[in-house]
């Protein structure tokens, strides 16, 4: 089990990782990052240095360009892979973090976050896991294409239709698309700058009465609406009406199986 922390400023989930043996420095967990990125100045500080430039997806899904090293060792609690790729960028956005570990390290593992318990814990897909408390629902998940793997999962709001969401653990709030507001009657309030792992975006809150994956459940849920989405989607080559966040996982433990391409959500 990995202890983990929040930080003060955004309920993001700061794990403690050794990057070539050095370390531990505060990377977030970001399951909407496709690659693992760090700062300047921890890449200064471990002396890993940048060899090739490639564009990448910001923060609602904006085109970027970023610098990209090879860490020889990521290493977090029992955990470890070598040779990954990073990406090296200038300022991590308004975070405590030094960087994120995002889905090319994540994918080796079966993930299960302990929001109430503060823990994480990387298993090996090749470990064998006994279910605590029975058999858990597990539901579906889809990997958006290689070049953007991000976790679609199907979203339940007001016990109406199905709509396509992203799961993020770097987005401090549930997110949802304007059209997706107007038809389901949400009333907004204008809020200003909303801040993740991955920058701000502008946007307004609502509520929802209730928003469900499979059986698991959260009744009077605040979201944020905001026109990010026709910019994330054609970014993910599919339609997406939102983004689950801190703010509904955070009631749950969550355990994402890469290989399985499924989720579950237990009290």
């Amino acid at each position: 089990m990995i202890t983990i922390d929040t930080s003060r400023a955004q309920p993001l989930l700061l794990l403690p990782a050794f990057i070539n043996e050095r370390g531990p420095f505060a990377l977030v967990l970001d399951t909407g990052a496709g690659t693992t990125v760090i700062t300047e100045e921890l890449s200064s500080c471990i002396g890993l240095e940048a060899t090739e430039v490639r564009e990448a997806m910001g923060a609602a899904g904006r085109k970027i360009a970023v610098s990209l090293g090879t860490a020889e060792r990521i290493s977090i609690g029992d955990s470890s892979l070598e040779n990954v790729q990073v990406g090296i960028v200038k300022d991590f956005p308004r975070c405590a973090g030094q960087g994120a570990i995002g889905y090319n390290f994540l994918r080796e593992f079966i993930l299960t976050i302990d929001y109430r318990g503060s823990t994480v814990q990387l298993a090996s897909s090749t470990e064998k896991r006994v279910a605590e408390g029975g058999v858990r629902e597990r539901v579906p998940l889809r990997i958006a294409s290689p070049a953007r793997p991000v976790l679609l999962v199907d979203v339940l709001i007001n016990d109406r239709s199905s709509w396509r969401f992203f799961l993020d653990t770097g987005a401090s709030q549930t997110v949802i698309s304007p059209a997706l507001a107007r038809e389901i009657g949400i009333v907004t309030a204008r809020a200003g700058a909303i801040t993740g792992a991955g920058g701000e975006v502008q946007g307004s809150v609502g509520q929802v009465r209730s928003l469900s994956v499979g059986k698991a459940r959260r009744d009077s849920l605040p979201v944020v609406v905001s026109d990010i989405f026709s910019h994330l989607s054609q970014a993910l080559g599919v339609q997406v009406e939102g983004i689950l966040g801190y703010d509904f996982l955070s009631n749950f433990k969550v355990e994402i199986d890469y290989h399985e391409e499924t989720v579950s959500f237990e009290r």
